[in-house]
């Protein structure tokens, strides 16, 4: 084909000879710039289309503290359909000269001094070294564990609760913990757990006697001006509820249902009319933990 071109030389400068030269230099051309392109797309790192090239910033400190912020009020919102807890109703709890000194804390706008973060976990019950670091959660109390039920009773007396809790775990071994209300927005929760049933030893009878007692008297002598009352929980949201993922006033607030086991438990020789029910309110370990409980008063003396 070359030898051709070259022996007719006159050909390749006539018009046609000139389109034709054009026509392979252009697909010349347009291939070699397409294997330009392809080798370059190669060699470089392939970017989708919304892919933006910026390097990902960290989260502050301070951002993190806001996320904790605003964990509380979700918790404490959790459930409730109506009369929902604002910025503006806990900057008014905590004495605040304007709404956006909270405001600001919520959004990551402010850092809040070590001062605001004590004074904001002392009005709401919340675990300060939680809202600082994460650490524990969010509920966990900070009052130390104490053996015996009736060793709680001058922590309540001068915490002066505005209502006492007995919360039960729906189970046969039946754990039970005391839960103290403050206020609407402000719990305490005695974290120590104790069998209501007779999956006890000899330091759980004692328990017993001991729980038996501590309600004899917030009830029976009134001692404080405060109601108690008692709540059954599934084992799922007794754990939550006990271990502080939970605000507490979810339980106690909103669609709370009363169930008097507590008090029920106090009628060891079942002289209330209803106490034929007992048994298929409360299981039969209940009945069992009432015996125990008669059994240790005789052995007392009591």
């Amino acid at each position: 084909m070359l030898d051709y071109l070259i022996n007719n030389k006159e050909w390749l400068f006539s018009g046609v000879g000139v389109f034709v030269l054009s026509a392979i230099g252009s697909v010349l051309f347009i291939r070699n710039n397409k294997e330009d392109r392809t080798k370059a797309h190669s060699t470089s790192t392939p970017k989708t289309e919304n892919e933006v090239a910026i390097k990902p910033v960290a989260t502050t400190e301070v951002e993190k503290l806001a996320q904790r912020f605003r964990k509380v009020l979700e918790l404490m919102n959790e459930g409730r359909n109506h009369s929902k807890f604002t910025i503006p109703q806990l900057a008014r709890i905590m004495k605040l000269h304007s709404i956006s000194e909270l405001e600001g804390v919520f959004i990551g706008k402010k850092e809040p001094s070590f001062q605001f973060i004590t004074d904001f976990s002392t009005a709401f019950g919340i675990n300060e070294k939680w809202l600082i670091e994460g650490v524990a959660t969010p509920y966990s109390s900070s009052i130390s564990s104490k053996g015996d039920p009736l060793d709680y009773l001058e922590d309540i007396e001068s915490i002066k609760p505005e209502s006492i809790y007995f919360i039960r775990e729906k189970t046969e071994t039946s754990c039970a913990f005391i839960l103290l209300k403050l206020t609407k927005w402000k719990y305490v929760i005695l974290d120590r757990t104790w069998h209501i049933s007779d999956h006890v030893g000899h330091g759980g009878q004692r328990q017993l006697l001991s729980f038996y007692k501590l309600i004899k008297k917030l009830r029976d002598e009134k001692r404080m001006h405060t109601s108690c009352w008692g709540l059954t929980l599934e084992k799922d949201l007794f754990d939550a509820l006990l271990c502080g993922e939970k605000f507490p006033g979810q339980f106690t607030d909103t669609g709370f249902s009363e169930d008097p086991w507590w008090d029920d438990l106090t009628d060891i020789n079942h002289k209330y009319p209803i106490a034929e029910n007992y048994e298929r309110w409360h299981g039969k370990s209940f009945i069992k933990a009432q015996e125990i409980i008669r059994w240790k008063l005789s052995e007392t003396g009591s």
